[in-house]
């Protein structure tokens, strides 16, 4: 008989795409998949590929878009139990994009479970605890845990985290999680994209908490390196034409994360295209932008562009991993301030220029921890850099650092869903 995979691919989000190869290649293993939405988008797209979808429970997707609210997220905690009753015996595994909010981490507590690590999280542990660590005292949470002898708090590396109302509320019905960082639900397996972040993991405690890591790169970019492989000049000329760029120059591009931007970020983005236009006058500039970038700031850029040159693309919205590898493959090379992207350029040995010319406090050295570019402190090295990208030693240096950097945060792994499917039928060969 069939063993049976649950995936709750509650809403549409861009990260979670990987799970429609995952479901694919859960499927020709012969694994009988389950998908449930929320969403009509997630719906029609597995659908389309004959995987077997379906929506959640009416009351639980009610109650999910109410969530915030606390009459309405203790009516899903009760709900969700009641849930899980029903459809106990009706899965062998699930697969969970995140194991932090309610229905995900019910799931996850009465199947065993898997969870996918596919961002730019978890690289360093002191990293992740200055970057989310809490500001307050936490008195009150404090003082009932000396009465209770009991952790209330969220912490990590025992430095309490940022957290709201609503944590509080959710550990009394029944969260048991350390924390809101992905992994420490006490979830069965985890894969992540890299041995570091496997490292950062076991440096945090979660072995304690029983969860098996598996580091096997990131399924989103699958089947890129074999891509990238047959992406010839003849490729390159005719994607820059069709984003309606010159084909006979050469493309720099960035790819710009925030979802708005400080004076500074602006003044400094201004600076690196200053800097790439001085070192070639006619080149082409693409600016991929995060699907949610306001459009005040979409203006204020194509405003800088225009102004510069007529040789540039914006491009916004929810393009998919898939538009960035076609961009980055096309590039002499990307400049990186942050963003899971330059993972792709990583991958795919195209050069990396990062910079941290201005303090914005937007993970600033991002790149520069990573080890995987040529990380640019001022104009002189932004112009070096460039300089470099016609030096075949200094390219071929490059090449190794991003190979080493690879091994770290996102292994070469033409097929990680396939990675992510030898480790459920590990749990099936162990459990016989």
């Amino acid at each position: 008989m069939k063993k049976s995979v649950i995936i709750p691919y509650i809403y549409n989000y861009y990260l979670f795409e990987y799970l429609i190869k995952l479901s694919i290649q859960l499927q020709a293993k012969g694994f009988s998949v389950k998908v449930l939405t929320a969403d009509q988008a997630v719906f029609d797209k597995f659908r389309d590929i004959d995987i077997q979808v379906s929506y959640l429970p009416f009351i639980i997707r009610l109650l999910l878009r109410r969530s915030g609210n606390i009459l309405f997220r203790i009516s899903l905690w009760i709900s969700g139990y009641f849930w899980m009753i029903l459809i106990r015996d009706r899965y062998d595994f699930a697969i969970i994009p995140w194991d932090n909010k309610p229905i995900w981490y019910l799931i996850l507590k009465n199947f065993p479970s898997l969870t996918v690590h596919n961002t730019t999280g978890l690289m360093d542990l002191d990293f992740e605890i200055e970057s989310y660590k809490s500001n307050k005292s936490h008195k009150i949470a404090k003082f009932f845990e000396g009465i209770f002898k009991k952790n209330l708090l969220p912490r990590l590396g025992n430095v309490i985290l940022k957290h709201n109302k609503l944590w509080y509320l959710d550990k009394l019905l029944g969260l048991k999680s350390e924390n809101l960082v992905q992994g420490f639900s006490g979830i069965d397996y985890m894969t992540v994209t890299g041995n570091k972040m496997k490292e950062t993991l076991e440096k945090g405690g979660i072995s304690k908490l029983g969860t098996k890591i598996f580091p096997v790169g990131n399924p989103a970019y699958d089947g890129f390196l074999s891509y990238a492989i047959n992406f010839d000049e003849k490729k390159k000329r005719e994607f820059k034409e069709s984003i309606g760029l010159r084909n006979d120059k050469d493309l720099y591009s960035m790819f710009l994360s925030p979802s708005s931007f400080n004076k500074a970020q602006i003044e400094e983005i201004a600076l690196v295209v200053d800097s790439i236009l001085k070192f070639d006058c006619e080149a082409g500039i693409a600016m991929k932008f995060h699907p949610k970038t306001e459009k005040q700031f979409l203006t204020e850029f194509q405003r800088i562009l225009s102004e510069r040159t007529s040789n540039y693309k914006i491009i916004s919205g929810f393009t998919g991993d898939k538009l960035n590898l076609d961009i980055i493959l096309s590039s002499k090379c990307i400049l990186q301030k942050q963003s899971t992207v330059g993972f792709i350029a990583m991958i795919t040995s195209v050069p990396i220029i990062s910079y941290n010319l201005m303090e914005t406090n937007y993970y600033d050295d991002m790149y520069k921890y990573i080890k995987a570019s040529w990380h640019c402190e001022s104009l002189k090295e932004i112009s070096n850099s460039l300089e470099a990208l016609n030096n075949d030693h200094q390219l071929e240096k490059l090449r190794d650092l991003q190979a080493r950097a690879c091994d770290n945060f996102c292994l070469r792994n033409d097929s990680a869903a396939e990675s992510i499917t030898e480790v459920i039928l590990g749990h099936f060969k162990g459990i016989r």
